[in-house]
């Protein structure tokens, strides 16, 4: 394949076409290892299904370096219930890489997904780094993709874009939390751009919630009034569920929020009744992903009656 030919597979495959100016200005030739070239391009599809017995198995998957999957596990407290985790060999995103996630979970799946450990972006001087996930659930699925914190090193620029295609008797939860960068190094909101930007919509197309948190410290004061704050970490949680749920699930993850002193944040109910929007506010990660733990348990046992032990990633 052509040089030419490469870089027109990338852009349609692993490029949005609604790409935002404030990445798209960044768009310019590397010098180390050009868009498009072996390891610059992370794919990974995933199907899971049930199997005869009710267990849900990967009935299909393909993976592309350096995006690639652990074998799956089981729970005994819920054994049917697959757990994957995604894994990088390459240990971050650097620039030009080109990442995309395709998961389907088919009718009755059950599973839940998570990162071998946080998404770090390193540092950039020539062009930006991308990410699309694109996730479909069908009738009386249930996914809870969970991955760890984004970590964006200092002048990275990155856009992920994540697509919930999710049955109206479908639930999924996914969530994103976001660092001010390398903390323990010192650095602290000195990338160049942070843009993520979420959509679902059911079976029929029909939308469900759009949410767009575009962040360049460079050009906008992360700490004034109405972005942050005194904060430095914020995390969002997208909950889709069977409208018969939404109100439980609502009054769990507001009461889960307010009882915790350190985070601010609370619970909208998006379009049509039809799920959940939580974003929170603070300053430690672990709590941050602790209540964001906390609230998933809650999905679970209310959407699918299943008990949620505790992750382990050492």
């Amino acid at each position: 394949m052509t040089e030419l030919s490469v870089k027109k597979v990338c852009n349609e495959y692993f490029t949005p076409p609604d790409m935002p100016d404030s990445i798209r200005s960044f768009d310019a030739d590397v010098s180390q290892l050009a868009v498009g070239k072996a390891g610059k391009n992370g794919a990974l599809k995933i199907i899971f299904q049930n199997d005869n017995t009710g267990r849900t198995i990967i009935g299909e998957q393909f993976s592309q370096v350096p995006l690639h999957i652990q074998r799956v596990l089981y729970y005994e407290a819920c054994p049917d219930l697959a757990y994957l985790y995604v894994v990088s060999a390459s240990g971050g995103i650097l620039q030009g890489d080109r990442y995309r996630m395709d998961i389907t979970v088919k009718k009755d799946a059950k599973a839940h997904m998570t990162t071998q450990g946080a998404t770090r972006i390193y540092g950039m001087n020539s062009n930006s780094a991308t990410q699309i996930i694109n996730i479909t659930l069908q009738e009386g699925a249930y996914l809870e993709f969970m991955p760890d914190q984004i970590i964006p090193y200092r002048d990275s620029r990155y856009y992920q874009r994540v697509n919930l295609d999710v049955h109206d008797t479908a639930t999924v939860v996914y969530s994103e939390v976001v660092m001010p960068g390398r903390m323990a190094m010192g650095e602290s909101f000195e990338y160049d751009v942070c843009y993520l930007k979420t959509k679902a919509a059911n079976q029929n197309g029909l939308l469900r919630l759009v949410d767009i948190a575009n962040m360049e410290p460079k050009r906008q004061k992360p700490e004034s009034f109405g972005i942050l704050g005194n904060n430095t970490i914020h995390g969002s949680m997208y909950i889709l569920a069977r409208k018969e749920n939404v109100a439980k699930l609502y009054d769990s993850a507001s009461r889960i929020i307010a009882g915790h002193a350190g985070v601010s944040g609370g619970a909208s109910v998006t379009r049509n009744n039809s799920g959940l929007l939580v974003r929170m506010l603070g300053n430690d990660t672990d709590v941050t992903k602790s209540l964001m733990a906390k609230i998933a348990r809650h999905v679970r046992k209310t959407c699918v009656d299943l008990p949620f032990p505790e992750i382990r990633k050492n």
